[in-house]
């Protein structure tokens, strides 16, 4: 079904009726999310993943290997872990989380793009150690405009050439939503679209106190501005070494502070004993 659509989707813009498919895309899709049906699948590590219309291309490419770091995400799961996924997205990384930290963990999923969110929560139903919030995290609560995006990956606290809307939402912090909460082991993704050292200032107390922890971020120059040169040493003062993933083959290259940091993803580790 995904590839039938990709063809048809290519056909239309091959003879100049992109703009027709796309509004009979969106039409249709208006009628999916009332139902709440996501109609596309994928099978992903055994996942089955669902979206709307405008999910197609994400569904179909994070089906490949070597174009996510699920492998790693993976491996870095223990039960009883707690797992926080920033920019949830459908809930590729929210649903691998579940099923890696077993019914003694949790998983706080965060997406505040309401296309999105639908597809979360339906990727999440029937998972008792998932909560999901409509809430973006940052440094601290609050409230923010939030600007979504024409694409599915591209909604973001920062204005945007693609974005085509902005309305209010709710923040919260890592710190205020585990207040109060026991927390041994970490994980913690974030997609959030260049908000990444907002999202880690509002996590230090957590950090602080719990020195098992891995996180997993993008790193997008274009979109982190002036913060660029400045989130590896953020990392590395709260404790972490910092690596580069290689997606093709989910190898790791170490990065220092100081070094020109290129689009891609990061992952970053602080083992027991090392904080």
């Amino acid at each position: 079904m995904l590839r039938a659509a990709a063809t048809l989707a290519r056909a239309a813009r091959a003879v100049g009726l992109g703009d027709t498919f796309a509004a009979t895309r969106d039409a249709a899709d208006a009628v999916f999310l009332r139902a709440g049906i996501p109609p596309f699948s994928a099978s992903i590590d055994g996942v089955r993943l669902r979206g709307y219309l405008r999910h197609r291309s994400f569904l179909h490419e994070a089906s490949r290997l070597g174009t996510t770091y699920r492998e790693l995400f993976v491996r870095a799961l223990r039960p009883g872990m707690t797992v926080v996924d920033g920019g949830a997205h459908l809930g590729l990384y929210t649903v691998l989380g579940a099923r890696g930290v077993g019914p003694g963990g949790r998983v706080l999923a965060f997406e505040p793009d309401p296309y999105n969110l639908r597809a979360l929560e339906a990727n999440a139903r029937g998972l008792p150690n998932v909560v999901v919030s409509a809430k973006a995290l940052a440094e601290e609560p609050g409230e923010a405009t939030f600007h979504t995006s024409s694409g599915t990956i591209g909604s973001s606290l920062l204005a945007r050439d693609s974005t085509i809307g902005a309305e209010t939402t709710r923040l919260t912090s890592i710190d205020d939503e585990l207040a109060g909460v026991e927390v041994r082991s970490l994980v913690i993704k974030l997609n959030v679209e260049g908000a990444e050292p907002w999202v880690l200032d509002g996590a230090r107390e957590t950090l602080a106190r719990c020195e098992d922890a891995t996180l997993f971020a993008e790193a997008s120059p274009d979109l982190l501005g002036d913060q660029t040169a400045e989130l590896v040493p953020q990392l590395v003062e709260l404790g972490f070494d910092v690596f580069r993933i290689i997606l093709t083959d989910q190898s790791l290259q170490r990065i220092h502070p100081g070094e020109p940091l290129e689009k891609g993803h990061l992952l970053a580790r602080r083992p027991v004993g090392d904080a």
